[in-house]
């Protein structure tokens, strides 16, 4: 069974994307379950959220926090909160325009991330 609180679900096939992962798991003292979406079968994912399938976590990271799911930078910015010194930082993730500006850059992280490793 896996634990539906609060889990990131990431590419584990991406070193880039384990990289930081490791990261997260370090800085929110292994508060999240991480997980990587190949070692998930399609009703893993189901069961986890409705909406998610492997295409969808192919495509960017996944936060699935109390039955809710927020994809890439709306992910990245649900798990600063979590994190302790980047929660202070987080709100300014919040001011107007910045969303657009991270999901371009979380756009060309998914393009280019192979080259980040």
């Amino acid at each position: 069974m896996i634990p539906t609180d609060q889990i990131l679900i990431y590419d584990g096939d991406c070193k880039f994307c384990t990289r930081i992962a490791k990261l997260m798991r370090e800085k929110t003292k292994n508060q999240i379950s991480i997980l990587s979406y190949h070692n998930l079968s399609e009703s893993d994912l189901k069961s986890i959220h409705y909406k998610l399938t492997k295409e969808l976590c192919a495509g960017e990271v996944q936060w699935i926090e109390n039955g809710k799911r927020y994809p890439g930078f709306f992910a990245v910015r649900q798990i600063l909160w979590k994190m302790d010194r980047y929660r202070y930082i987080n709100i300014l993730l919040y001011l107007p325009l910045i969303p657009f500006l991270g999901m371009a850059v979380m756009y060309g992280l998914k393009r280019f991330r192979t080259k980040l490793n």
